[in-house]
């Protein structure tokens, strides 16, 4: 028996973590415990951390991700095992899709994620009338669940930067204007050891580790590998995209490779199956790439912008080229994945991914089929993406433009052969 064991009541990255590494394993549910740490317990942590690395990130639906972020708040001990259970069953093809309203493991979770929906509305409203009422600055709420930590950016916003605290048994946060904090609650039901928070020279609690939030800026910068990366941005949300896509689809491919090819977003089939140019012009992608003599298995292959844009017509969704919100929104990523692949040169697929890398207005046709420096590491390359290669209105069209993005990757793969010698 596996037992893991989580900083608090929503320690998310933990749980994340250890449900990652050991539904790639392929551990059964009923082979895991899950419990929250004991007052000077550590929380889990994988022994040989290097063995991450060789885990695949877990491709999960947008809608499912949510659900995991909300019943993680539920007050309910069984929670960490219903949802890892979920994942594993999802992930190994175990979940009945056409027949999930009979599936008492997903109808519990949505009366979890329900439950806490409707308390994190009744708890926003009593933070509202709170601060229209600028009566003092500590507002005494007793939950029904974990809900405080989720709230505090929400509440933030709501305050603006006016300080203000929230005292529940389990949980005290407060804003001093600048910063949000968290401490033990009235009642200390966490049980949180002192030494898995950090403090200030006051005794202030400044960190409360591993909650129920999106990626920050220091996740994303400090992520060791690639498959950490990703799991990292499968619960972002930083621009609106997230919403109507079906899930994060992160770049794939070797890491520390000398080539990284950049494309626009995922299309429609990338968003079904979480992985990057699987779809028609994913298709003329690889048999480009094969031409020009370039493994993909030994490239990077990723995109500016990590979800799908669309637009529904006729019950078909049909691709809409992201805005500059997303663009930017999606930039922390690009920039994190050149970090830890290292290219010597990247191949920027269309419009989109040359705008985002080069941070300026960009024509193809004045730019592309040569290479140029990016900065001290690195060189650029600007061709088109395969799509436009499926839009051309004639095949005497598309035969000259295919053979000249050939050309492309060719220019590519001889730049690369010649740094590598």
């Amino acid at each position: 028996m596996v037992e893991i064991v989580l900083a608090h009541q929503v320690d998310l990255a933990t749980w994340r973590a250890a449900a990652r590494h050991y539904v790639q394993k392929q551990v059964l549910p009923e082979s895991i415990s899950w419990r929250v740490a004991g007052k000077g317990e550590a929380p889990w942590k994988l022994e040989a951390p290097e063995s991450a690395d060789n885990d695949a990130p877990l491709n999960l639906p947008r809608k499912l991700v949510t659900a995991v972020l909300e019943a993680l708040q539920a007050h309910y001990p069984e929670r960490f095992a219903l949802l890892y259970r979920v994942v594993y069953r999802f992930a190994h093809g175990l979940l009945d899709m056409e027949d999930l309203r009979e599936d008492p493991d997903i109808q519990r979770l949505r009366e979890l994620v329900q439950n806490v929906k409707q308390e994190t509305e009744q708890f926003r409203l009593a933070f509202s009338a709170f601060s229209a009422q600028r009566q003092g600055k500590s507002l005494h709420y007793t939950p029904q669940n974990y809900i405080v930590e989720a709230n505090g950016h929400f509440f933030c916003v709501e305050r603006n930067a006016q300080p203000w605290e929230v005292i529940t048994p389990y949980r005290r946060m407060w804003w001093d204007g600048t910063q949000l904090h968290f401490a033990q609650g009235e009642a200390e039901a966490a049980h949180v050891s002192a030494e898995m928070w950090q403090k200030d020279g006051q005794g202030i609690w400044q960190g409360y580790p591993n909650t129920v939030l999106m990626p920050t800026l220091e996740d994303v910068a400090q992520a060791p590998s690639l498959a950490s990366l990703s799991a990292e941005a499968m619960d972002c949300r930083a621009c609106s995209l997230w919403q109507p896509a079906n899930r994060t689809v992160f770049g794939e491919g070797a890491e520390n490779t000398p080539l990284m090819f950049v494309g626009e977003q995922p299309g429609d089939q990338e968003d079904l199956a979480g992985r990057p140019f699987v779809g028609p012009a994913g298709q003329v992608f690889d048999r480009a790439l094969e031409e020009a003599g370039i493994l993909r298995d030994h490239v990077y292959v990723t995109n500016a912008v990590k979800h799908f844009r669309f637009t529904w017509r006729n019950n078909r969704r049909l691709h809409q080229k992201p805005d500059q919100e997303s663009v930017d929104a999606c930039r922390i990523w690009l920039d994190a994945e050149r970090r830890l692949v290292h290219p010597k040169l990247i191949v920027m697929l269309g419009v989109t991914a040359a705008q985002s890398l080069l941070k300026r207005p960009v024509t193809i046709s004045r730019e592309r089929s040569r290479v140029f420096q990016l900065d001290e590491q690195c060189s650029g390359l600007v061709t088109v993406h395969p799509s436009y290669l499926l839009r051309l209105p004639n095949e005497e069209a598309k035969a000259r433009e295919y053979a000249r993005f050939i050309e492309d990757l060719r220019l590519a793969h001889s730049f690369i052969t010649q740094q590598s010698d």
